[in-house]
């Protein structure tokens, strides 16, 4: 018999069509039993998590690349960037960064990257995390003084259009003008509030001058109990403790008369001079002849009230993000706002509060706003002031809404209106864009107009009452920049040479709250 010798090609050939035969056997049984060799480094694990985030989870959100660029994306102003920024600090999200859009880049290190990509679709994350919301806060403040006559009490003497306020050039003195709050001979315990509003260190007696009437006159007190007075042919004040020792020539007596603006005229009784501000100077005097002259100004009288002052406060909320086939999504708001319960109309600070930009095309006049925060109706644009109406094209643009994961979003909201033209819709409109580019950027955007296609009954203006609104964003699911713009569109009034108004305009006032994007309730 021959023999083999086991080190030959022969018997290696052999050997190896065992061996794979044998294996061929085992990996057909562990298919057939346990699955492919794909499917057993890829197990089934639907896993749910539930975290709350610490400290230092917001400094991870704001020193995250992917985020910072999101962020940088969302507005050329870099402004949204501050503001993610910012998240480490307050340990809070905000307007413009939401969880939905700035979770998901650190979701592996939340859960930790072995249970994270282990998870299969169903798996869930639930998180709790600080949103920063905007709160009204009424206190007592300093408010324009708006009646068509006064009483007597005590007022700040504001020059028009400033922040800061007229005081006495300091305590002691007999002799001298008003100055802003921000010389360095006054004190500095007054800051500027929304509204026009100014908050006042109530522990300061630098501010308030008593204004008392003595027969058909007025007599204005400083803060330190001496009467205003002129004398001769100055235009600047004197000050008395004592009226039983006024002279001949010294004048304490004024009228106050409003100008209609808003600013009173303040006249000495006796030389006719009207009190002024001298704006290049810091001071008040009074004057002859500068009332409506360049770099003088009117002067407005505010008095104690009570307003609603912006603030924040931090409340606890929670997201739950699902994985599903194309990937984790947060189901359920892509915005969520009832656009109440806080008022201003400074735009920058509707901005950064609610995240809501408004924009106009054209001017607006003599206007200072359209669009305005306001506490109890929400958004609310008019272009009617004091009896007039002013031509405006306006637009309050919602914060940018990410639909990537989204299915069939639903955006709602609740909308009165009164003084409307008719229809209502072709001064009231609705768009969406996909383009807009922060803050300035609606003339460059693409919109589409889909005020028919909101469904619910636009309101006919007969009434306050607010009627739900429903408009289907199902189109746009999967696009990553989603806005809508609620479009103000007024007419001016017609004056004729004379003056008159010939033919009225359209000026609606129109208010916007509740407003929601999601997916439909299950």
């Amino acid at each position: 018999m021959k023999r083999f010798n086991i080190s030959s090609p022969l018997t290696g050939i052999c050997r190896g069509l065992m061996i794979m035969l044998t294996l061929s056997a085992c990996e057909d049984y562990t298919e057939h039993h346990f699955g492919t060799r794909e499917e057993l480094y890829h197990p089934t694990q639907v896993n749910s998590h539930e975290i709350t985030l610490a400290a230092s989870d917001y400094a991870s959100v704001a020193k995250n690349e992917a985020n910072q660029a999101l962020a940088l994306a969302a507005a050329p102003d870099s402004s949204v960037y501050r503001e993610l920024l910012s998240v480490a600090e307050k340990c809070a999200f905000t307007a413009n960064i939401s969880p939905e859009e700035y979770l998901p880049a650190i979701l592996s290190s939340l859960v930790g990257s072995n249970a994270y990509y282990a998870m299969t679709a169903g798996s869930s994350i639930k998180i709790k995390y600080n949103q920063e919301v905007p709160v009204s806060v009424s206190g007592d403040a300093y408010v324009p003084f708006t009646g068509s006559t006064i009483a007597a009490g005590k007022y700040l003497l504001v020059p028009q259009g400033a922040e800061q306020v007229l005081t006495t050039s300091g305590e002691g003195k007999t002799y001298g003008y008003l100055y802003l709050s921000g010389s360095t001979q006054t004190p500095t315990a007054v800051s500027f509030l929304a509204e026009k509003a100014i908050q006042i260190d109530d522990a300061s007696t630098g501010w308030l001058y008593s204004i008392e009437k003595d027969g058909s006159s007025w007599l204005i007190c400083n803060p330190y109990g001496q009467y205003l007075y002129m004398k001769g042919t100055f235009n600047s004040f004197n000050y008395l403790e004592d009226l039983g020792e006024l002279e001949d020539d010294m004048w304490p007596y004024w009228t106050i008369t409003p100008n209609g603006d808003g600013t009173w005229d303040i006249v000495n009784t006796d030389n006719e001079k009207v009190m002024l501000f001298e704006a290049k100077q810091n001071r008040a005097g009074a004057y002859a002849d500068k009332k409506g002259t360049d770099d003088y100004l009117n002067i407005q009288l505010f008095t104690k009230g009570s307003v609603n002052v912006m603030s924040t406060e931090i409340e606890e909320q929670d997201i739950t993000f699902t994985l599903e086939d194309e990937g984790w999504g947060a189901k359920g708001d892509y915005l969520n706002q009832t656009l109440l319960g806080w008022a201003s109309t400074n735009m920058d600070e509707v901005y950064a509060m609610l995240g809501w930009s408004v924009e106009y095309e054209g001017g607006i006049g003599d206007l200072s706003y359209v669009f305005r925060a306001d506490a109890l109706y929400g958004l609310r644009a008019s272009a009617y002031v004091s009896g007039k109406s002013t031509q405006t094209d306006a637009m309050a643009i919602s914060p940018v809404m990410n639909l990537k994961k989204a299915k069939q979003p639903v955006f709602t909201f609740e909308q009165a209106q009164k003084y409307a033209g008719s229809p209502v819709t072709d001064y009231l409109k609705i768009y969406v864009s996909t383009d807009y580019q922060g803050r300035g950027g609606r003339a460059t955007a693409h919109w589409t107009e889909v005020t028919d296609l909101a469904e619910g009954v636009w309101p006919d203006g007969s009434s306050w009452d607010y009627s739900p609104m429903t408009l289907d964003l199902s189109s746009y699911a999967g696009q990553t920049s989603v806005v809508v713009g609620f479009r103000y569109i007024s007419t001016g009034d017609v004056v004729g040479a004379d003056g008159s108004v010939v033919e009225k305009g359209t000026a609606a006032t129109w208010e916007i709250k509740n407003v929601r994007c999601a997916e439909p309730e299950e």
